[in-house]
């Protein structure tokens, strides 16, 4: 009986503890006023818990499963209470399920399958895609609330694995954030980490898992010229030693390695109709220099052909072939860059397709650690002692031009049947500059005459040249949008284009403005920075937490000669001004020329990464430029 009596507690016990486990999986505590009071300062929104749990199968299945819940706090934050996925057919999205919970943490409803949207993600200028979208909008308004979403991804690849931040935006705190990794112990796996604790790996008889978590993270505020957040905030790439993509199979375990994969994906796509290639072989006939045939070969592509994209091939990383887009007339970064790649290897000149991560803002890709990090194709053409740099997709940018698009950042190129990663040109402050030129005339009712002329050069061209193919009306409303002059008209303007290797466009502007002086006393007060006043001062920062972060090098030149009127003369000139520092330049000075006033003014930043202890040195630079840019020059009332 006794025996009988311990079996049962036993067993009781057991239960007991699966009870109490099941009751831990299945109930979550969102109860607002249980968040810790140091997570809600500044927050508009909290994610209770981020956790990806991503387990590989084989060289090309995985299953990612995340549970994602969050607090809205503020409107502000709504947009976080959105899920928005995208699949295709290497990704599936299953088992998607949805809580709404009050600020009690009490369970409000739950997301009704009917409420999952499922559309296209196909954009206006996509001509064919399988990319689709998983949408839920809760449209709850009650705030605080809670949403939690579960749901399971499927890979049909390893060419793509998950990519882990802990960041969630500004003024959003997170309480629990997590990845984990589990992968056959006979699987290599790599991950690069940043900003985090070193990885906890945990060896079983068939698995190794690796695992990164935060907690209890505040709410960060955001910070000008602070840098890419995934310079600064916790980050782990995951990425593939060998994979298969679409039947295809590849390594990325060196750059070698992925530019030979990258590699088969071209093999064959570069033949061209007879007739085509002699075209083109006529084109550049009688034609010696080598960069006068590229040009030729260039410009006869872009007036051809016109952008569309297509993710089609090889999980969409396989263009079309050569024939394709010649008889088409158009294509995507990948087929025009290698439509382009084939004219030339039809003239004997050799270029490499290169794959590279395009924007504005510069990405932050490790050069010691491979991996699949790029959205965009652009062509590198090399020649002796020379390198030439091609974007196929726009129908007039200049040859050799690398716009904020695609400069100063590392990219790969597919050469000779391999990978080299390579760092595309960086402006020099100098070539990436605004240059001014301007005679004013101030005439006796303190308005002004003027006629300037601007000159943009550098990723300066690239932000101004798009102007020759708008509109006239949009073009003009641009143009005076740009404009800080106070009362002012603009009467005419003309825009010269010169599309070298080393492009730049001139804006001549002609403008009146009224009462831009003021007068005082019987003296007239002129500012001498008529057209860009550095004003862009940040405010003192006492607990910097970034560091400052300064993208391209820049520079501005300014010279403007003022005819004053007869009846006045020059009472006082600013004095000279001079600042020479580690984040930048300038200079002012401004002359008495045979009655009129010319003024001088260089302005330069460098690009760098500023330790966080250095922002208000660096603010301090740009305030002194701020009053420095206010100059004026006071004139006064001729004697008779």
């Amino acid at each position: 009986m006794l025996q009988v009596y311990k079996k049962t507690i036993i067993l009781l016990g057991m239960l007991f503890c699966m009870l109490s486990i099941i009751y831990a999986i299945d109930v979550t505590d969102y109860d607002v006023s249980k968040i810790p009071s140091e997570l809600k300062l500044n927050s508009n929104a909290i994610v209770r818990c981020n956790e990806v749990v991503f387990e590989v199968v084989s060289d090309n299945k995985a299953i990612a499963t995340t549970k994602y819940a969050v607090t809205i706090l503020k409107e502000g934050a709504i947009d976080l209470s959105i899920l928005n996925i995208n699949y295709d057919k290497l990704f599936d999205i299953k088992d998607i399920s949805g809580i709404i919970y009050d600020s009690n943490g009490k369970k409000v409803r739950k997301i009704k399958k009917d409420e999952i949207q499922d559309h296209s993600a196909i954009s206006g200028s996509t001509l064919f895609s399988d990319n689709r979208i998983k949408y839920i909008d809760p449209e709850y308004y009650t705030y605080p609330f809670t949403i939690e979403y579960i749901y399971s991804q499927s890979y049909n690849t390893l060419f793509f694995m998950p990519r882990w931040f802990g960041f969630e935006g500004y003024n959003v705190s997170i309480e629990h954030s997590s990845l984990k990794a589990i992968v056959p112990s006979n699987y290599k796996i790599r991950y690069w980490e940043s900003n985090i604790k070193p990885c906890i790996v945990k060896a079983d008889s068939d698995t190794n898992t690796y695992s990164w978590s935060i907690k209890n993270v505040k709410a960060k505020q955001y910070e000008v010229l602070s840098p890419n957040i995934s310079m600064t905030q916790p980050t782990v790439y995951l990425a593939a030693t060998n994979f298969e993509l679409d039947g295809v199979k590849g390594s990325m375990e060196t750059w070698n390695d992925l530019g030979r994969f990258m590699s088969q994906l071209l093999e064959g796509r570069d033949v061209l109709p007879e007739e085509t290639i002699k075209e083109i072989e006529s084109l550049v006939s009688g034609t010696d220099n080598i960069i006068d045939k590229i040009r030729i070969v260039y410009e006869y592509t872009q007036s051809k052909n016109r952008y569309i994209s297509v993710q089609e091939g090889v999980g969409g990383w396989q263009p079309f072939t050569a024939k394709t887009v010649d008889r088409l007339s158009y294509g995507d970064c990948k087929a025009l860059s290698n439509y382009t790649r084939a004219l030339l290897k039809a003239i004997g000149v050799k270029s490499h397709y290169t794959r590279i991560y395009a924007g504005n803002q510069l990405p932050s890709t490790p050069d010691n650690f491979p991996m699949n990090n790029f959205n965009h194709v652009i062509l590198c053409v090399p020649i002796e002692n020379d390198t030439i740099w091609l974007e196929c997709t726009s129908q007039n940018s200049p040859i050799d031009y690398m716009s904020d698009f695609t400069d100063d950042r590392y990219a790969l190129l597919i050469k000779d049947g391999s990978g080299e990663f390579v760092k595309t040109p960086a402006y020099t402050a100098t070539e990436n500059q605004q240059a001014t030129h301007s005679t004013v005339t101030l005439l006796a009712d303190n308005s002004l005459n003027i006629n300037a002329r601007v000159k943009y050069s550098g990723a300066t061209y690239g932000d101004e040249y798009y102007l020759l193919h708008k509109d006239e009306k949009d073009r003009r409303k641009k143009i005076i949008s740009d404009i800080s002059i106070p009362n002012f008209k603009l009467t005419n303007y003309q825009l010269n284009d010169n599309p070298s290797r080393k492009p730049y466009l001139t804006k001549s502007l002609q403008l009146t403005a009224t009462n831009y002086c003021s007068t005082m006393g019987g003296m007239t007060i002129l500012k001498l920075n008529l057209f860009n006043s550095f004003n862009s001062v940040p405010r003192y920062a006492r607990n910097r937490k970034n560091p400052v972060y300064v993208q391209r090098n820049y520079s501005e030149c300014d010279t403007i000669s003022y005819v004053i009127p007869s009846n006045l003369a020059i009472e006082s000139l600013p004095k000279k001004q001079e600042l020479n520092t580690k984040y930048g330049s300038y200079l002012s000075h401004t002359e008495n020329k045979d009655g009129k006033i010319v003024y001088y003014r260089y302005f330069q930043i460098n690009k760098g990464t500023y330790p966080k202890e250095e922002f208000n040195d660096f603010r301090e630079f740009l305030e002194e430029i701020s009053i420095a840019d206010n100059a004026k020059t006071i004139l006064k009332q001729k004697e008779i």
